[in-house]
């Protein structure tokens, strides 16, 4: 009765019935927000970064990176390939919202924002053939090299200067030119070059010398995209703690060390033992490094009475193929005296990682068993500093 009368009042009645909307609202069920879309834009024709497999299927280092950033994100990620050209226009007119490999520049700025870390560097270097191989890029000069026509690294030659540049339609055409004996060299991007040398069958085709070109590319988004670009650096830098970018890096730019490949590289390493001067430690270590033009260059221990002018036996191997002309390095192994394999010294990895992070490194977590770990794997957090782009 006395419920009645209160229902009865005005103000009675409207505290009850907002006291009845919010426990309704407390127990109704969470409504899922919905997922935000996004499109990536990329380069259809730029393996292995990003490029179409069959029936159209987005593939390449620079897509799985964009999948793993945003996996934890409530985010529907749509894939557009198109071409270059296309991708910045697209972008700074809001039809994509991300894209990748984009390099900093000041105009660019104006129009895109980018992500706080770079997804890797991108060099820009010179191929021959065995037969033409030279230590020194300047040796070139005065060369037929193939190029693609209108491509950035068109560019970079021509400012490099004294070469006869001769342009072709796609980097494909210009490295089949460079098989075919029809010019001396081939530039270009360096890990989309060894991913069409592998892919073509194109025998043993490798850079010489240092790149003309280093630069960081990036992921960019459009300048209204702040929300995503707050979620890619939030990604990026979660697969990078977590080992997940070392793992696409490797699956993409970092080939396999084949059985046979290391043991004539642990051999070698053994034998390189003989020769080490280590009066002070009474340790011989040999050490060998296997670079991309297929050679084996051994090195041992050299000590000395000043700690920090000894050199350790990989270190000496590293120093010996550079100045032979080697620059790039596939896999590297350390034997102590037992026949043991050595992990690298914490002054080998930074040592290592100057000649890029995807080298294996041959260790030994206990006895009886080898792995390979890239040298990025074994030195997380390297001393990296250098400019977004600089020319040797």
């Amino acid at each position: 009765m006395h419920f009645r009368n209160a229902l009865r009042h005005p103000l009675t009645a409207v505290l009850l019935f907002s006291a009845v909307l919010v426990l309704c609202a407390a127990v109704r069920p969470a409504v899922a927000e919905p997922p935000m879309k996004v499109i990536y834009g990329f380069d259809r024709e730029y393996p292995p970064y990003s490029f179409e497999e069959a029936a159209g299927k987005p593939a390449g280092f620079d897509v799985d990176l964009i999948q793993a950033i945003l996996q934890e994100d409530n985010v529907r990620l749509i894939m557009r390939p198109l071409t270059w050209d296309q991708v910045q226009v697209e972008l700074s007119a809001g039809n994509i919202q991300v894209s990748s490999g984009l390099a900093v520049t000041k105009q660019r700025q104006l129009l895109y924002k980018f992500a706080d870390k770079p997804t890797m560097p991108m060099q820009i270097k010179l191929f021959t053939k065995p037969a033409a191989r030279v230590g020194n890029v300047t040796l070139l000069r005065g060369q037929t090299v193939a190029v693609e026509k209108g491509s950035y690294q068109q560019r970079v030659l021509e400012e490099f200067g004294g070469l006869n540049i001769k342009l072709y339609r796609s980097k494909t055409e210009a490295l089949k030119a460079l098989y075919n004996d029809e010019v001396v060299a081939y530039g270009g991007p360096t890990q989309t070059a060894y991913y069409l040398i592998d892919k073509l069958k194109l025998g043993t085709i490798t850079a010489v010398g240092t790149p003309l070109v280093v630069s960081d590319t990036y992921f960019a988004v459009n300048r209204d995209q702040d929300k995503l670009l707050a979620m890619i650096n939030r990604g990026m830098l979660r697969i990078i703690q977590n080992g997940e970018y070392d793992r696409i890096y490797r699956k993409w730019f970092v080939p396999d060390l084949h059985p046979e490949e290391y043991t004539a590289l642990y051999t070698a390493a053994r034998n390189a033992a003989i020769n080490a001067y280590a009066p002070y430690s009474r340790v011989p270590v040999g050490a060998a490094v296997l670079t991309r033009s297929g050679r084996i260059v051994t090195g041992c221990n050299v000590e000395n009475s000043l700690i920090s002018e000894s050199q350790t036996a990989l270190r000496t191997a590293v120093l010996k193929a550079v100045s032979e002309g080697e620059y790039e390095f596939r896999a590297v192994v350390s034997v102590a005296p037992d026949g043991s394999v050595m992990a690298p010294s914490a002054g080998d990895r930074q040592f290592l990682y100057e000649f890029g992070r995807g080298i294996l490194c041959v260790v030994q977590p206990q006895a009886g068993k080898v792995e390979l770990k890239m040298v990025s794997e074994l030195l997380p957090y390297p001393h990296d500093s250098r400019p977004q782009s600089y020319q040797y």
